[in-house]
């Protein structure tokens, strides 16, 4: 009970620090995981990642089309509606259609004191990398002349290794999960928030409390062991799998495991433009990069790796790349039950007929 009640004590004191910060001043309001978080940071802002308002969207309804993504419609309320005189900008990619109406939906309805959108490519090669990096240049160009100061590679080299620093304190919780797993995926991708939300050195603290006070203190998980993946997702999804018997040892997510991907050393010679290009273009794809389906060849071989027995594939209405992509996903995986749900973007996401489904696929897997 003791465990229980300073592991409790240990989430509201994060979810304390993030309500906190949120408060502050010089924060850069940030969407997509392809967003170079180092570029905001070098020129002495806060890059804050927003997740979307859960729930009907009543006000950015008015701005745009209901048969658009759930996500992009709360962020764009959250924006408009909760937070607006706090931001000193947002910064947004043009991942999918959707999140380029929302920018130009800023631009017109709330013009900002800074708003980008980048141009971000759907490969991977070296033309695509090169494209990328000159994009990233003008962006950080662009940021420092807003904020008057000088846009130099030094700065941006020592935010660089500062969040790697971080990414590489994440991704060794993910390891050694091939067998037995004593923490359920949930809280990692709890974690993960706190990374894209506190300031580097906050977040350095909270991991190494919770590392070191938690981590290795509990006892092995029973249940099936599950794989999630999928679109953007409401959080209350994975901890409701946690909740309903399931055991999360592995995600492909952009809210988890996908954003840590960005550990190696920098080539010799190599610019802090080209880094972040090759960084953030050679990790594992989202389903708006061309090459996602390729990732699926090898997908297989690792979920087995990891004795996964079911995996659990969500997206959101209207997310085209998404849905396309859970179908070549069932399609390939011959060997592993699936279940893909569709939803919405909204709290009540743990209710009901999901809720069912969850429950009847991890006892069908059990």
């Amino acid at each position: 009970m003791e465990q229980t009640i300073c592991g409790e004590a240990f989430w509201q004191r994060l979810e304390e620090a993030e309500k906190e910060f949120q408060q502050k001043k010089d924060r850069i309001a940030w969407f997509c995981s392809y967003t170079p978080v180092e570029i905001i940071a070098s020129c002495g802002l806060h890059p804050y990642r927003f997740s979307g308002k859960e729930g009907t969207s009543f006000y950015a309804d008015s701005f745009l089309h209901s048969s658009l993504c759930f996500f992009v419609r709360g962020c764009l309320e959250r924006v408009l509606k909760e937070e607006e005189k706090s931001l000193e900008g947002v910064v947004l990619v043009n991942s999918c259609l959707a999140m380029s109406h929302f920018y130009y939906a800023l631009q017109k309805y709330s013009p900002r004191s800074f708003s980008y959108l980048l141009d971000l490519p759907r490969n991977d090669s070296q033309p695509a990398r090169e494209f990328w990096a000159q994009g990233l240049r003008k962006f950080h160009r662009a940021l420092s002349e807003y904020r008057g100061v000088e846009s130099t590679e030094g700065a941006l080299w020592e935010q660089i290794y500062l969040y790697r620093e971080n990414r590489r304190r994440l991704q060794g919780v993910y390891l050694g999960r091939e067998d037995k797993v004593a923490v359920d995926g949930h809280e990692f991708i709890r974690l993960v928030e706190a990374f894209t939300i506190l300031p580097p050195a906050d977040f350095q603290e909270f991991f190494h409390t919770y590392y070191h006070d938690f981590l290795h203190k509990k006892k092995d998980l029973t249940g099936p062991r599950i794989f999630l993946t999928g679109s953007a997702m409401p959080a209350p999804l994975a901890k409701l799998i946690h909740g309903l018997g399931g055991v999360l040892v592995l995600d492909d997510l952009c809210i988890g495991r996908r954003i840590l991907q960005f550990t190696a050393e920098p080539e010799a010679g190599e610019d802090p433009y080209s880094f972040l290009a090759r960084q953030y273009l050679k990790r594992e794809p989202c389903a708006r990069m061309n090459f996602a389906g390729e990732n699926l060849d090898k997908l297989e071989a690792m979920l087995k790796k990891y004795h996964i027995d079911g995996i659990i594939f969500f997206y959101l209405k209207f997310c085209d790349p998404w849905y396309y992509y859970g179908q070549l996903l069932k399609e390939k995986i011959k060997d592993i039950p699936v279940l893909i749900l569709e939803g919405e973007y909204s709290s009540e996401t743990g209710t009901g007929q999901m809720r069912t489904r969850i429950s009847a696929f991890l006892e069908m897997i059990r």
